[in-house]
């Protein structure tokens, strides 16, 4: 707008048009946001640097001073190729409606209805290896009754549409519904030791999740966003206990399932860092609201362990956050602390580690307070990312200090903490 009023011309390249064109901003400008100003080849900073220049009349002068020898670097010009189209993000798959005698109900409505109401009681299943307690559960039988106490309804058919939907899942394995069949309600079960997105399993197509799936992450982030800053207070604390009982985390607990049929293994090194990044940090504010902050060093341990998600399609298996950290975006380390990898080669996340790059501690926030600021991570850009968020990391004064008398160096705990990590390696 300032340089429009002081009838400047100027060359707009825009991220949107051309995200390729971000690398070269990141290795410019040592920034991540935009917009990012250069005047004859000097970088001038962002649109406020730009207003204190103006209003000191600072702008004046460097508007007489000569080219600086960046003033032709190819990657201060807009490309001579057409901008590419606007990717817009991936619209939500239309709701389920589910046909109950005499009415319709969303596939919310029905999903909140059975937690509520339908009678479940813990189940016993006995193993090799002793007895394992499998909560939650109910019979094919029950839940027919259930059905014809409330609507008054062919309740099998109904019933069989909820397993297709992935509302219900028998124990007895895949197959048609029966009366007999032990099933459990996705919605029901804990938090912790449940992977987040399973509060349905997702039996549908996901066109988002196979052509788009940052496109998909991103708008489930937002989904998760716009409810966190709803609870927030003017600090920017959030009240997780009225997360969890928000009505809208419940409908994102159910779209995040839309996640299970994202194929990490279809995508390239840059690609899965980047989504793993962005996937970390938007599961570690969903599972406080799921499961709560841990207080203790053995709790937030835990909390490492068992919070998990469900991809590529692997019900058998998910990948928990110290999976995605230690063992896909660290090579396969050892988690502080831990005897074990994080990723044993039985787990069908073995094969995707990428090489270990230690600057995703500074990119991954765990919500500690010395954790570092949440930033959106590309696919395109996402090596010079890193050397940003680590390079603004390192730069500040409460992070590292340095006492040149003395010449010794004061560093944040959060440092000894990615120490002990890349000790454990």
């Amino acid at each position: 707008a300032l340089l429009s009023g002081l009838q400047l011309p100027f060359e707009e390249i825009s991220l949107t048009d051309y995200p390729e064109k971000r690398a070269d901003m990141l290795q410019l400008a040592d920034r991540l946001t935009v917009p990012q100003i250069f005047l004859q080849g000097r970088h001038l900073g962002g649109a406020a640097e730009l207003v204190e220049l103006y209003e000191a009349n600072e702008l004046a002068k460097l508007l007489q001073a000569p080219a600086a020898d960046l003033a032709q670097d190819s990657r201060l010009h807009r490309p001579e190729y057409p901008p590419k189209p606007h990717a817009a993000l991936p619209k939500p798959p239309p709701e389920e409606i589910f046909p109950l005698g005499n009415m319709t109900m969303a596939l919310p409505e029905v999903v909140k209805l059975l937690k509520e109401r339908l009678p479940l009681q813990p189940r016993f299943f006995s193993f090799f290896f002793g007895v394992k307690d499998v909560k939650r559960y109910c019979s094919g039988k029950d839940l027919v009754s259930f059905l014809m106490k409330y609507f008054s309804m062919d309740a099998v058919k109904a019933a069989e549409s909820f397993l297709k939907a992935g509302i219900c899942i028998s124990a007895n394995g895949t197959g048609p519904f029966t009366e007999s069949a032990t099933i459990r309600l996705q919605a029901s079960e804990p938090g912790f030791g449940v992977a987040l997105n399973l509060a349905r399993k997702w039996t549908a197509d996901s066109e988002a999740a196979s052509s788009d799936p940052m496109g998909l992450l991103k708008r489930l982030k937002g989904q998760l966003s716009e409810i966190l800053q709803k609870h927030a207070d003017e600090q920017g604390s959030i009240d997780y206990i009225a997360v969890a009982e928000d009505p809208e985390f419940f409908r994102y607990e159910l779209a995040v399932a839309e996640l299970q049929m994202v194929r990490l293994s279809s995508m390239d090194d840059g690609s899965r860092r980047a989504f793993l990044i962005n996937l970390y940090n938007m599961l570690v504010p969903h599972a406080f609201a799921k499961v709560g902050v841990g207080t203790s060093d053995l709790s937030r341990s835990a909390f490492f362990d068992g919070i998990s998600v469900i991809l590529d399609g692997c019900f058998g298996a998910s990948l928990s956050l110290n999976g995605i950290e230690n063992g896909i975006l660290r090579g396969n380390r050892k988690p502080p602390f831990h005897l074990h990898y994080a990723l044993p080669a039985s787990s069908p996340y073995f094969g995707l580690a990428v090489k270990c790059d230690h600057r995703i501690h500074f990119a991954l926030n765990c919500g500690a307070k010395s954790c570092p600021p949440v930033k959106w991570f590309t696919s395109e850009a996402i090596d010079e990312e890193l050397r940003v968020v680590a390079m603004a990391w390192a730069e500040q004064d409460e992070n590292v200090k340095v006492d040149l008398p003395t010449r010794s160096k004061s560093l944040q705990r959060f440092t000894h903490i990615a120490a002990a990590a890349k000790r454990s390696s």
